[in-house]
């Protein structure tokens, strides 16, 4: 069995009996009806080629399946609205099986849940369980935020999503498809991602990037493009995810990260006072100047044009300094606070681009992700203030849950009603992308987690949906900023999305064994939840804040890195032993790359276990000569370290063309400080930052 019920349907009965042996499904009806089944079927059972499909053609080899569009929703259904758009119901029986739906989307779903029932036999022969199931989701959206381009240029530009072509996002978006997901949100920041003529050098096109050649052990420079715009494919993307019931918005920033033009065109940005602490001056632009609203309004144009449902705007997270030119003093400071100065800045801008996006498509759905600083728990006059200053049909990509107590999410609902709360604050894999590709999901895989500020982990993003879902909100949003390694974050935004009830523990457990099988999946979870990462910034002698995990090594922690070292072989024979199972068997070998990158991860861990019991010696050395000796320890780690990272990754040094260096992996900042100690009189006084997307988060 390839797939177990993921998400559980809402009403569940098991037969406990198999249909006949088949390799065609056959659909039977007598309805017109508004889309092409076979088609669907196809789509739908992407990853098994061995089944054909037909309709009204009975044979021997076939299982026939009834369609009938239902007339009245069932009486056990709880939210008739959405079981009219998506609900289904589905009788398996041995002989035949019958699919009762209203709309397409309730068609659709049937499919996937009937895909989850299926077993093979033999070679292209296939039974599916028996069952009776009602099922319907709990949220009508149902998203995940990929990276299309997050950060390029000013970042990273090697997420693994931004770096696929056609063929690896139908096969992920199959897969959400599989788990019921229905919307992309793809994240674009930074360098544009298409063809943009009346801009052509704000795309991401012939980027210079360093990347290490194995071969002869050197760096060489290459001139990335993005696979959109070398080979154009969202058009078929797009067309190919309607199809199945998904739309796309495009995830941006309000006033943020919009093209390379802030990196090209560096005194068209905010200003910063003079002699000004911040760093963060590079991503937004000075809105009192009328050529930088020009320049926005034509790139959201653009970005509309392509063909994306909706816009999901996020707006900048500076919160204690605004531009300082005269005109936005007088335009948008006055008496206000610089958050304030911020917001105020950015409705003026919002309600300019919310009337061009509706003069190219008057139906694209328009989103906010917005007042994210503290206090996170606002007044009630606050939240009708804020509502009344942006149209009145903008729907919220933020809805506070998190780092809030329970009241405060109500409260949101109440003052713009549940359409309009697409998302709630869920991103322990946006989090988990920051950390330079080593594994973090539980709170199992961090060191001291009670102490962080930071609580992003998956069990806290299955609290929010489970709150979306007890206030029937319209959507829930889980960002999947990596895919390869973090696949349990896609199953838990499915399952919970959709409305699906268990227990955290429980749920990991049943849904790991629900896609690998029992034979496997004990190993799996072990994997998962028993990789102890410490990052590279948690050495104490690493100076840059990094607000994702501030605990810093130290004599007490010791036990506990003894204990991952210990556990090392472990792990590493059942990443070993996973690889071979899912590497020859033909429906999981789609995870094969998976357990690749964690495998990765997990070699890393055991040089940063050695890196960090060094930094422990050096914090505790009494003498000079002792602090050479550990210092050039720590050295010759982080050195093999980043032997791993440069041959495994596509880009790992960095950026420094927005004026302020910046790089997502800790190797370079950990480095320059090393040798800063072992070398005084030659300092690098130059700091480079961990990832911009950090810089704006120094207030957590």
């Amino acid at each position: 069995m390839m797939y177990g019920l993921i998400p559980m349907p809402k009403h569940y009965k098991e037969k406990n009996e198999k249909t006949k042996v088949f390799h065609t499904i056959n659909f039977s009806t007598n309805e017109a009806l508004a889309f092409d089944p076979v088609k669907l079927g196809k789509m739908r059972f992407w990853n098994f080629e061995e089944i054909t499909f037909t309709v009204n053609e009975q044979s021997d080899q076939a299982i026939d399946v009834v369609l009938r569009v239902q007339s009245e929703v069932p009486e056990e259904v709880d939210r008739t609205d959405l079981y009219k758009k998506q609900g289904y119901t589905l009788e398996v029986n041995q002989d035949q099986i019958e699919l009762d739906f209203i709309e397409k989307d309730g068609f659709i779903n049937g499919l996937s849940t009937l895909k989850q029932l299926i077993e093979e036999t033999g070679e292209q022969s296939f039974v599916l369980k028996s069952a009776s199931i009602i099922d319907w989701p709990s949220i009508e959206k149902r998203s995940v935020s990929n990276t299309f381009a997050w950060y390029a240029g000013y970042g990273r530009l090697g997420f693994d999503m931004q770096l696929w072509g056609l063929k690896e996002w139908k096969e992920y978006l199959n897969i959400c498809a599989d788990f019921k997901i229905n919307q992309f949100n793809m994240c674009m920041y930074g360098y544009w991602p298409f063809e943009f003529e009346k801009y052509p050098e704000t795309e991401l096109k012939n980027y210079p990037v360093d990347v290490w050649n194995q071969e002869s052990d050197n760096w060489i420079t290459v001139n990335y493009v993005h696979p959109n715009i070398s080979n154009e494919f969202l058009t078929e993307l797009f067309e190919y995810g309607h199809e199945l019931g998904f739309d796309f918005f495009a995830y941006i920033g309000l006033n943020s990260y919009n093209g390379g033009y802030s990196s090209l065109n560096k005194e068209k940005r905010m200003k910063l006072e003079e002699g000004s602490k911040f760093v963060n001056d590079f991503d937004s632009l000075c809105l009192s100047d009328p050529s930088n609203i020009e320049y926005i309004s034509d790139s959201i144009q653009r970005v509309v044009a392509l063909g994306y449902d909706g816009i999901d705007f996020e707006e900048s997270e500076e919160s204690f300094w605004f531009c300082s030119c005269d005109d936005c003093q007088e335009n948008f400071v006055k008496d206000r606070t610089p958050a304030e100065a911020k917001h105020h800045a950015n409705y003026y801008l919002l309600n300019i681009l919310y009337k061009k996006i509706k003069e190219v498509n008057e139906d694209c759905v328009v989103g906010l992700r917005a007042w994210r600083e503290p206090p996170l728990e606002k007044t009630e006059e606050y939240l009708q203030y804020v509502k009344s200053q942006i149209p009145e049909d903008v729907v919220l990509f933020w809805a506070p849950g998190l780092y809030v107590s329970k009241n405060e999410f109500p409260k949101w609902v109440e003052a713009f009603g549940k359409e309009r709360i697409y998302a709630r604050d869920s991103e322990a894999n946006s989090v988990s992308s920051t950390m330079g590709r080593l594994y973090r999901t539980f709170e199992s895989n961090v060191l001291r987690p009670e102490e962080e500020t930071n609580h992003q982990f998956i069990n806290n993003d299955i609290k929010q949906h489970i709150g979306s879902v007890e206030l029937g909100v319209k959507g829930i949003n889980g960002y999947m900023f990596e895919w390869y390694g973090y696949f349990i974050h896609l199953y838990a935004h499915g399952y919970y999305g959709w409305g699906s009830k268990m227990e955290e523990e429980e749920f990991y457990e049943y849904a790991v064994n629900a896609v690998f099988g029992p034979e496997i999946s004990q190993d799996i979870l072990y994997i998962l939840e028993n990789m102890l990462t410490i990052h590279e910034s948690q050495m104490k002698i690493f100076p840059t804040e990094f607000p994702f995990l501030r605990n810093k090594v130290e004599t007490r922690d010791i036990p506990t890195i003894e204990a991952a070292i210990a556990d090392w072989d472990t792990i590493q024979s059942k990443i070993e032993k996973v690889k071979e199972y899912v590497r020859h068997d033909h429906r999981l070998a789609i995870y094969l790359k998976h357990f690749e990158k964690i495998e990765i991860g997990h070699l890393r861990n055991k040089v940063i276990y050695q890196l960090s019991l060094a930094s422990i010696q050096y914090d505790n050395a009494q003498t000079e000569d002792e602090k050479i000796k550990y210092l050039q320890l720590m050295d010759k780690y982080n050195e093999e370290n980043f032997d791993i990272v440069k041959r495994e990754y596509f880009d790992v040094n960095p950026v420094a063309e927005t004026g302020t260096k910046a790089c997502m992996i800790p190797y370079h900042e950990l480095k320059r400080v090393i040798h800063n100690e072992l070398d005084p009189a030659n300092k690098d006084e130059e700091q480079i930052y961990l990832g911009v997307e950090a810089l704006g988060w120094l207030w957590l």
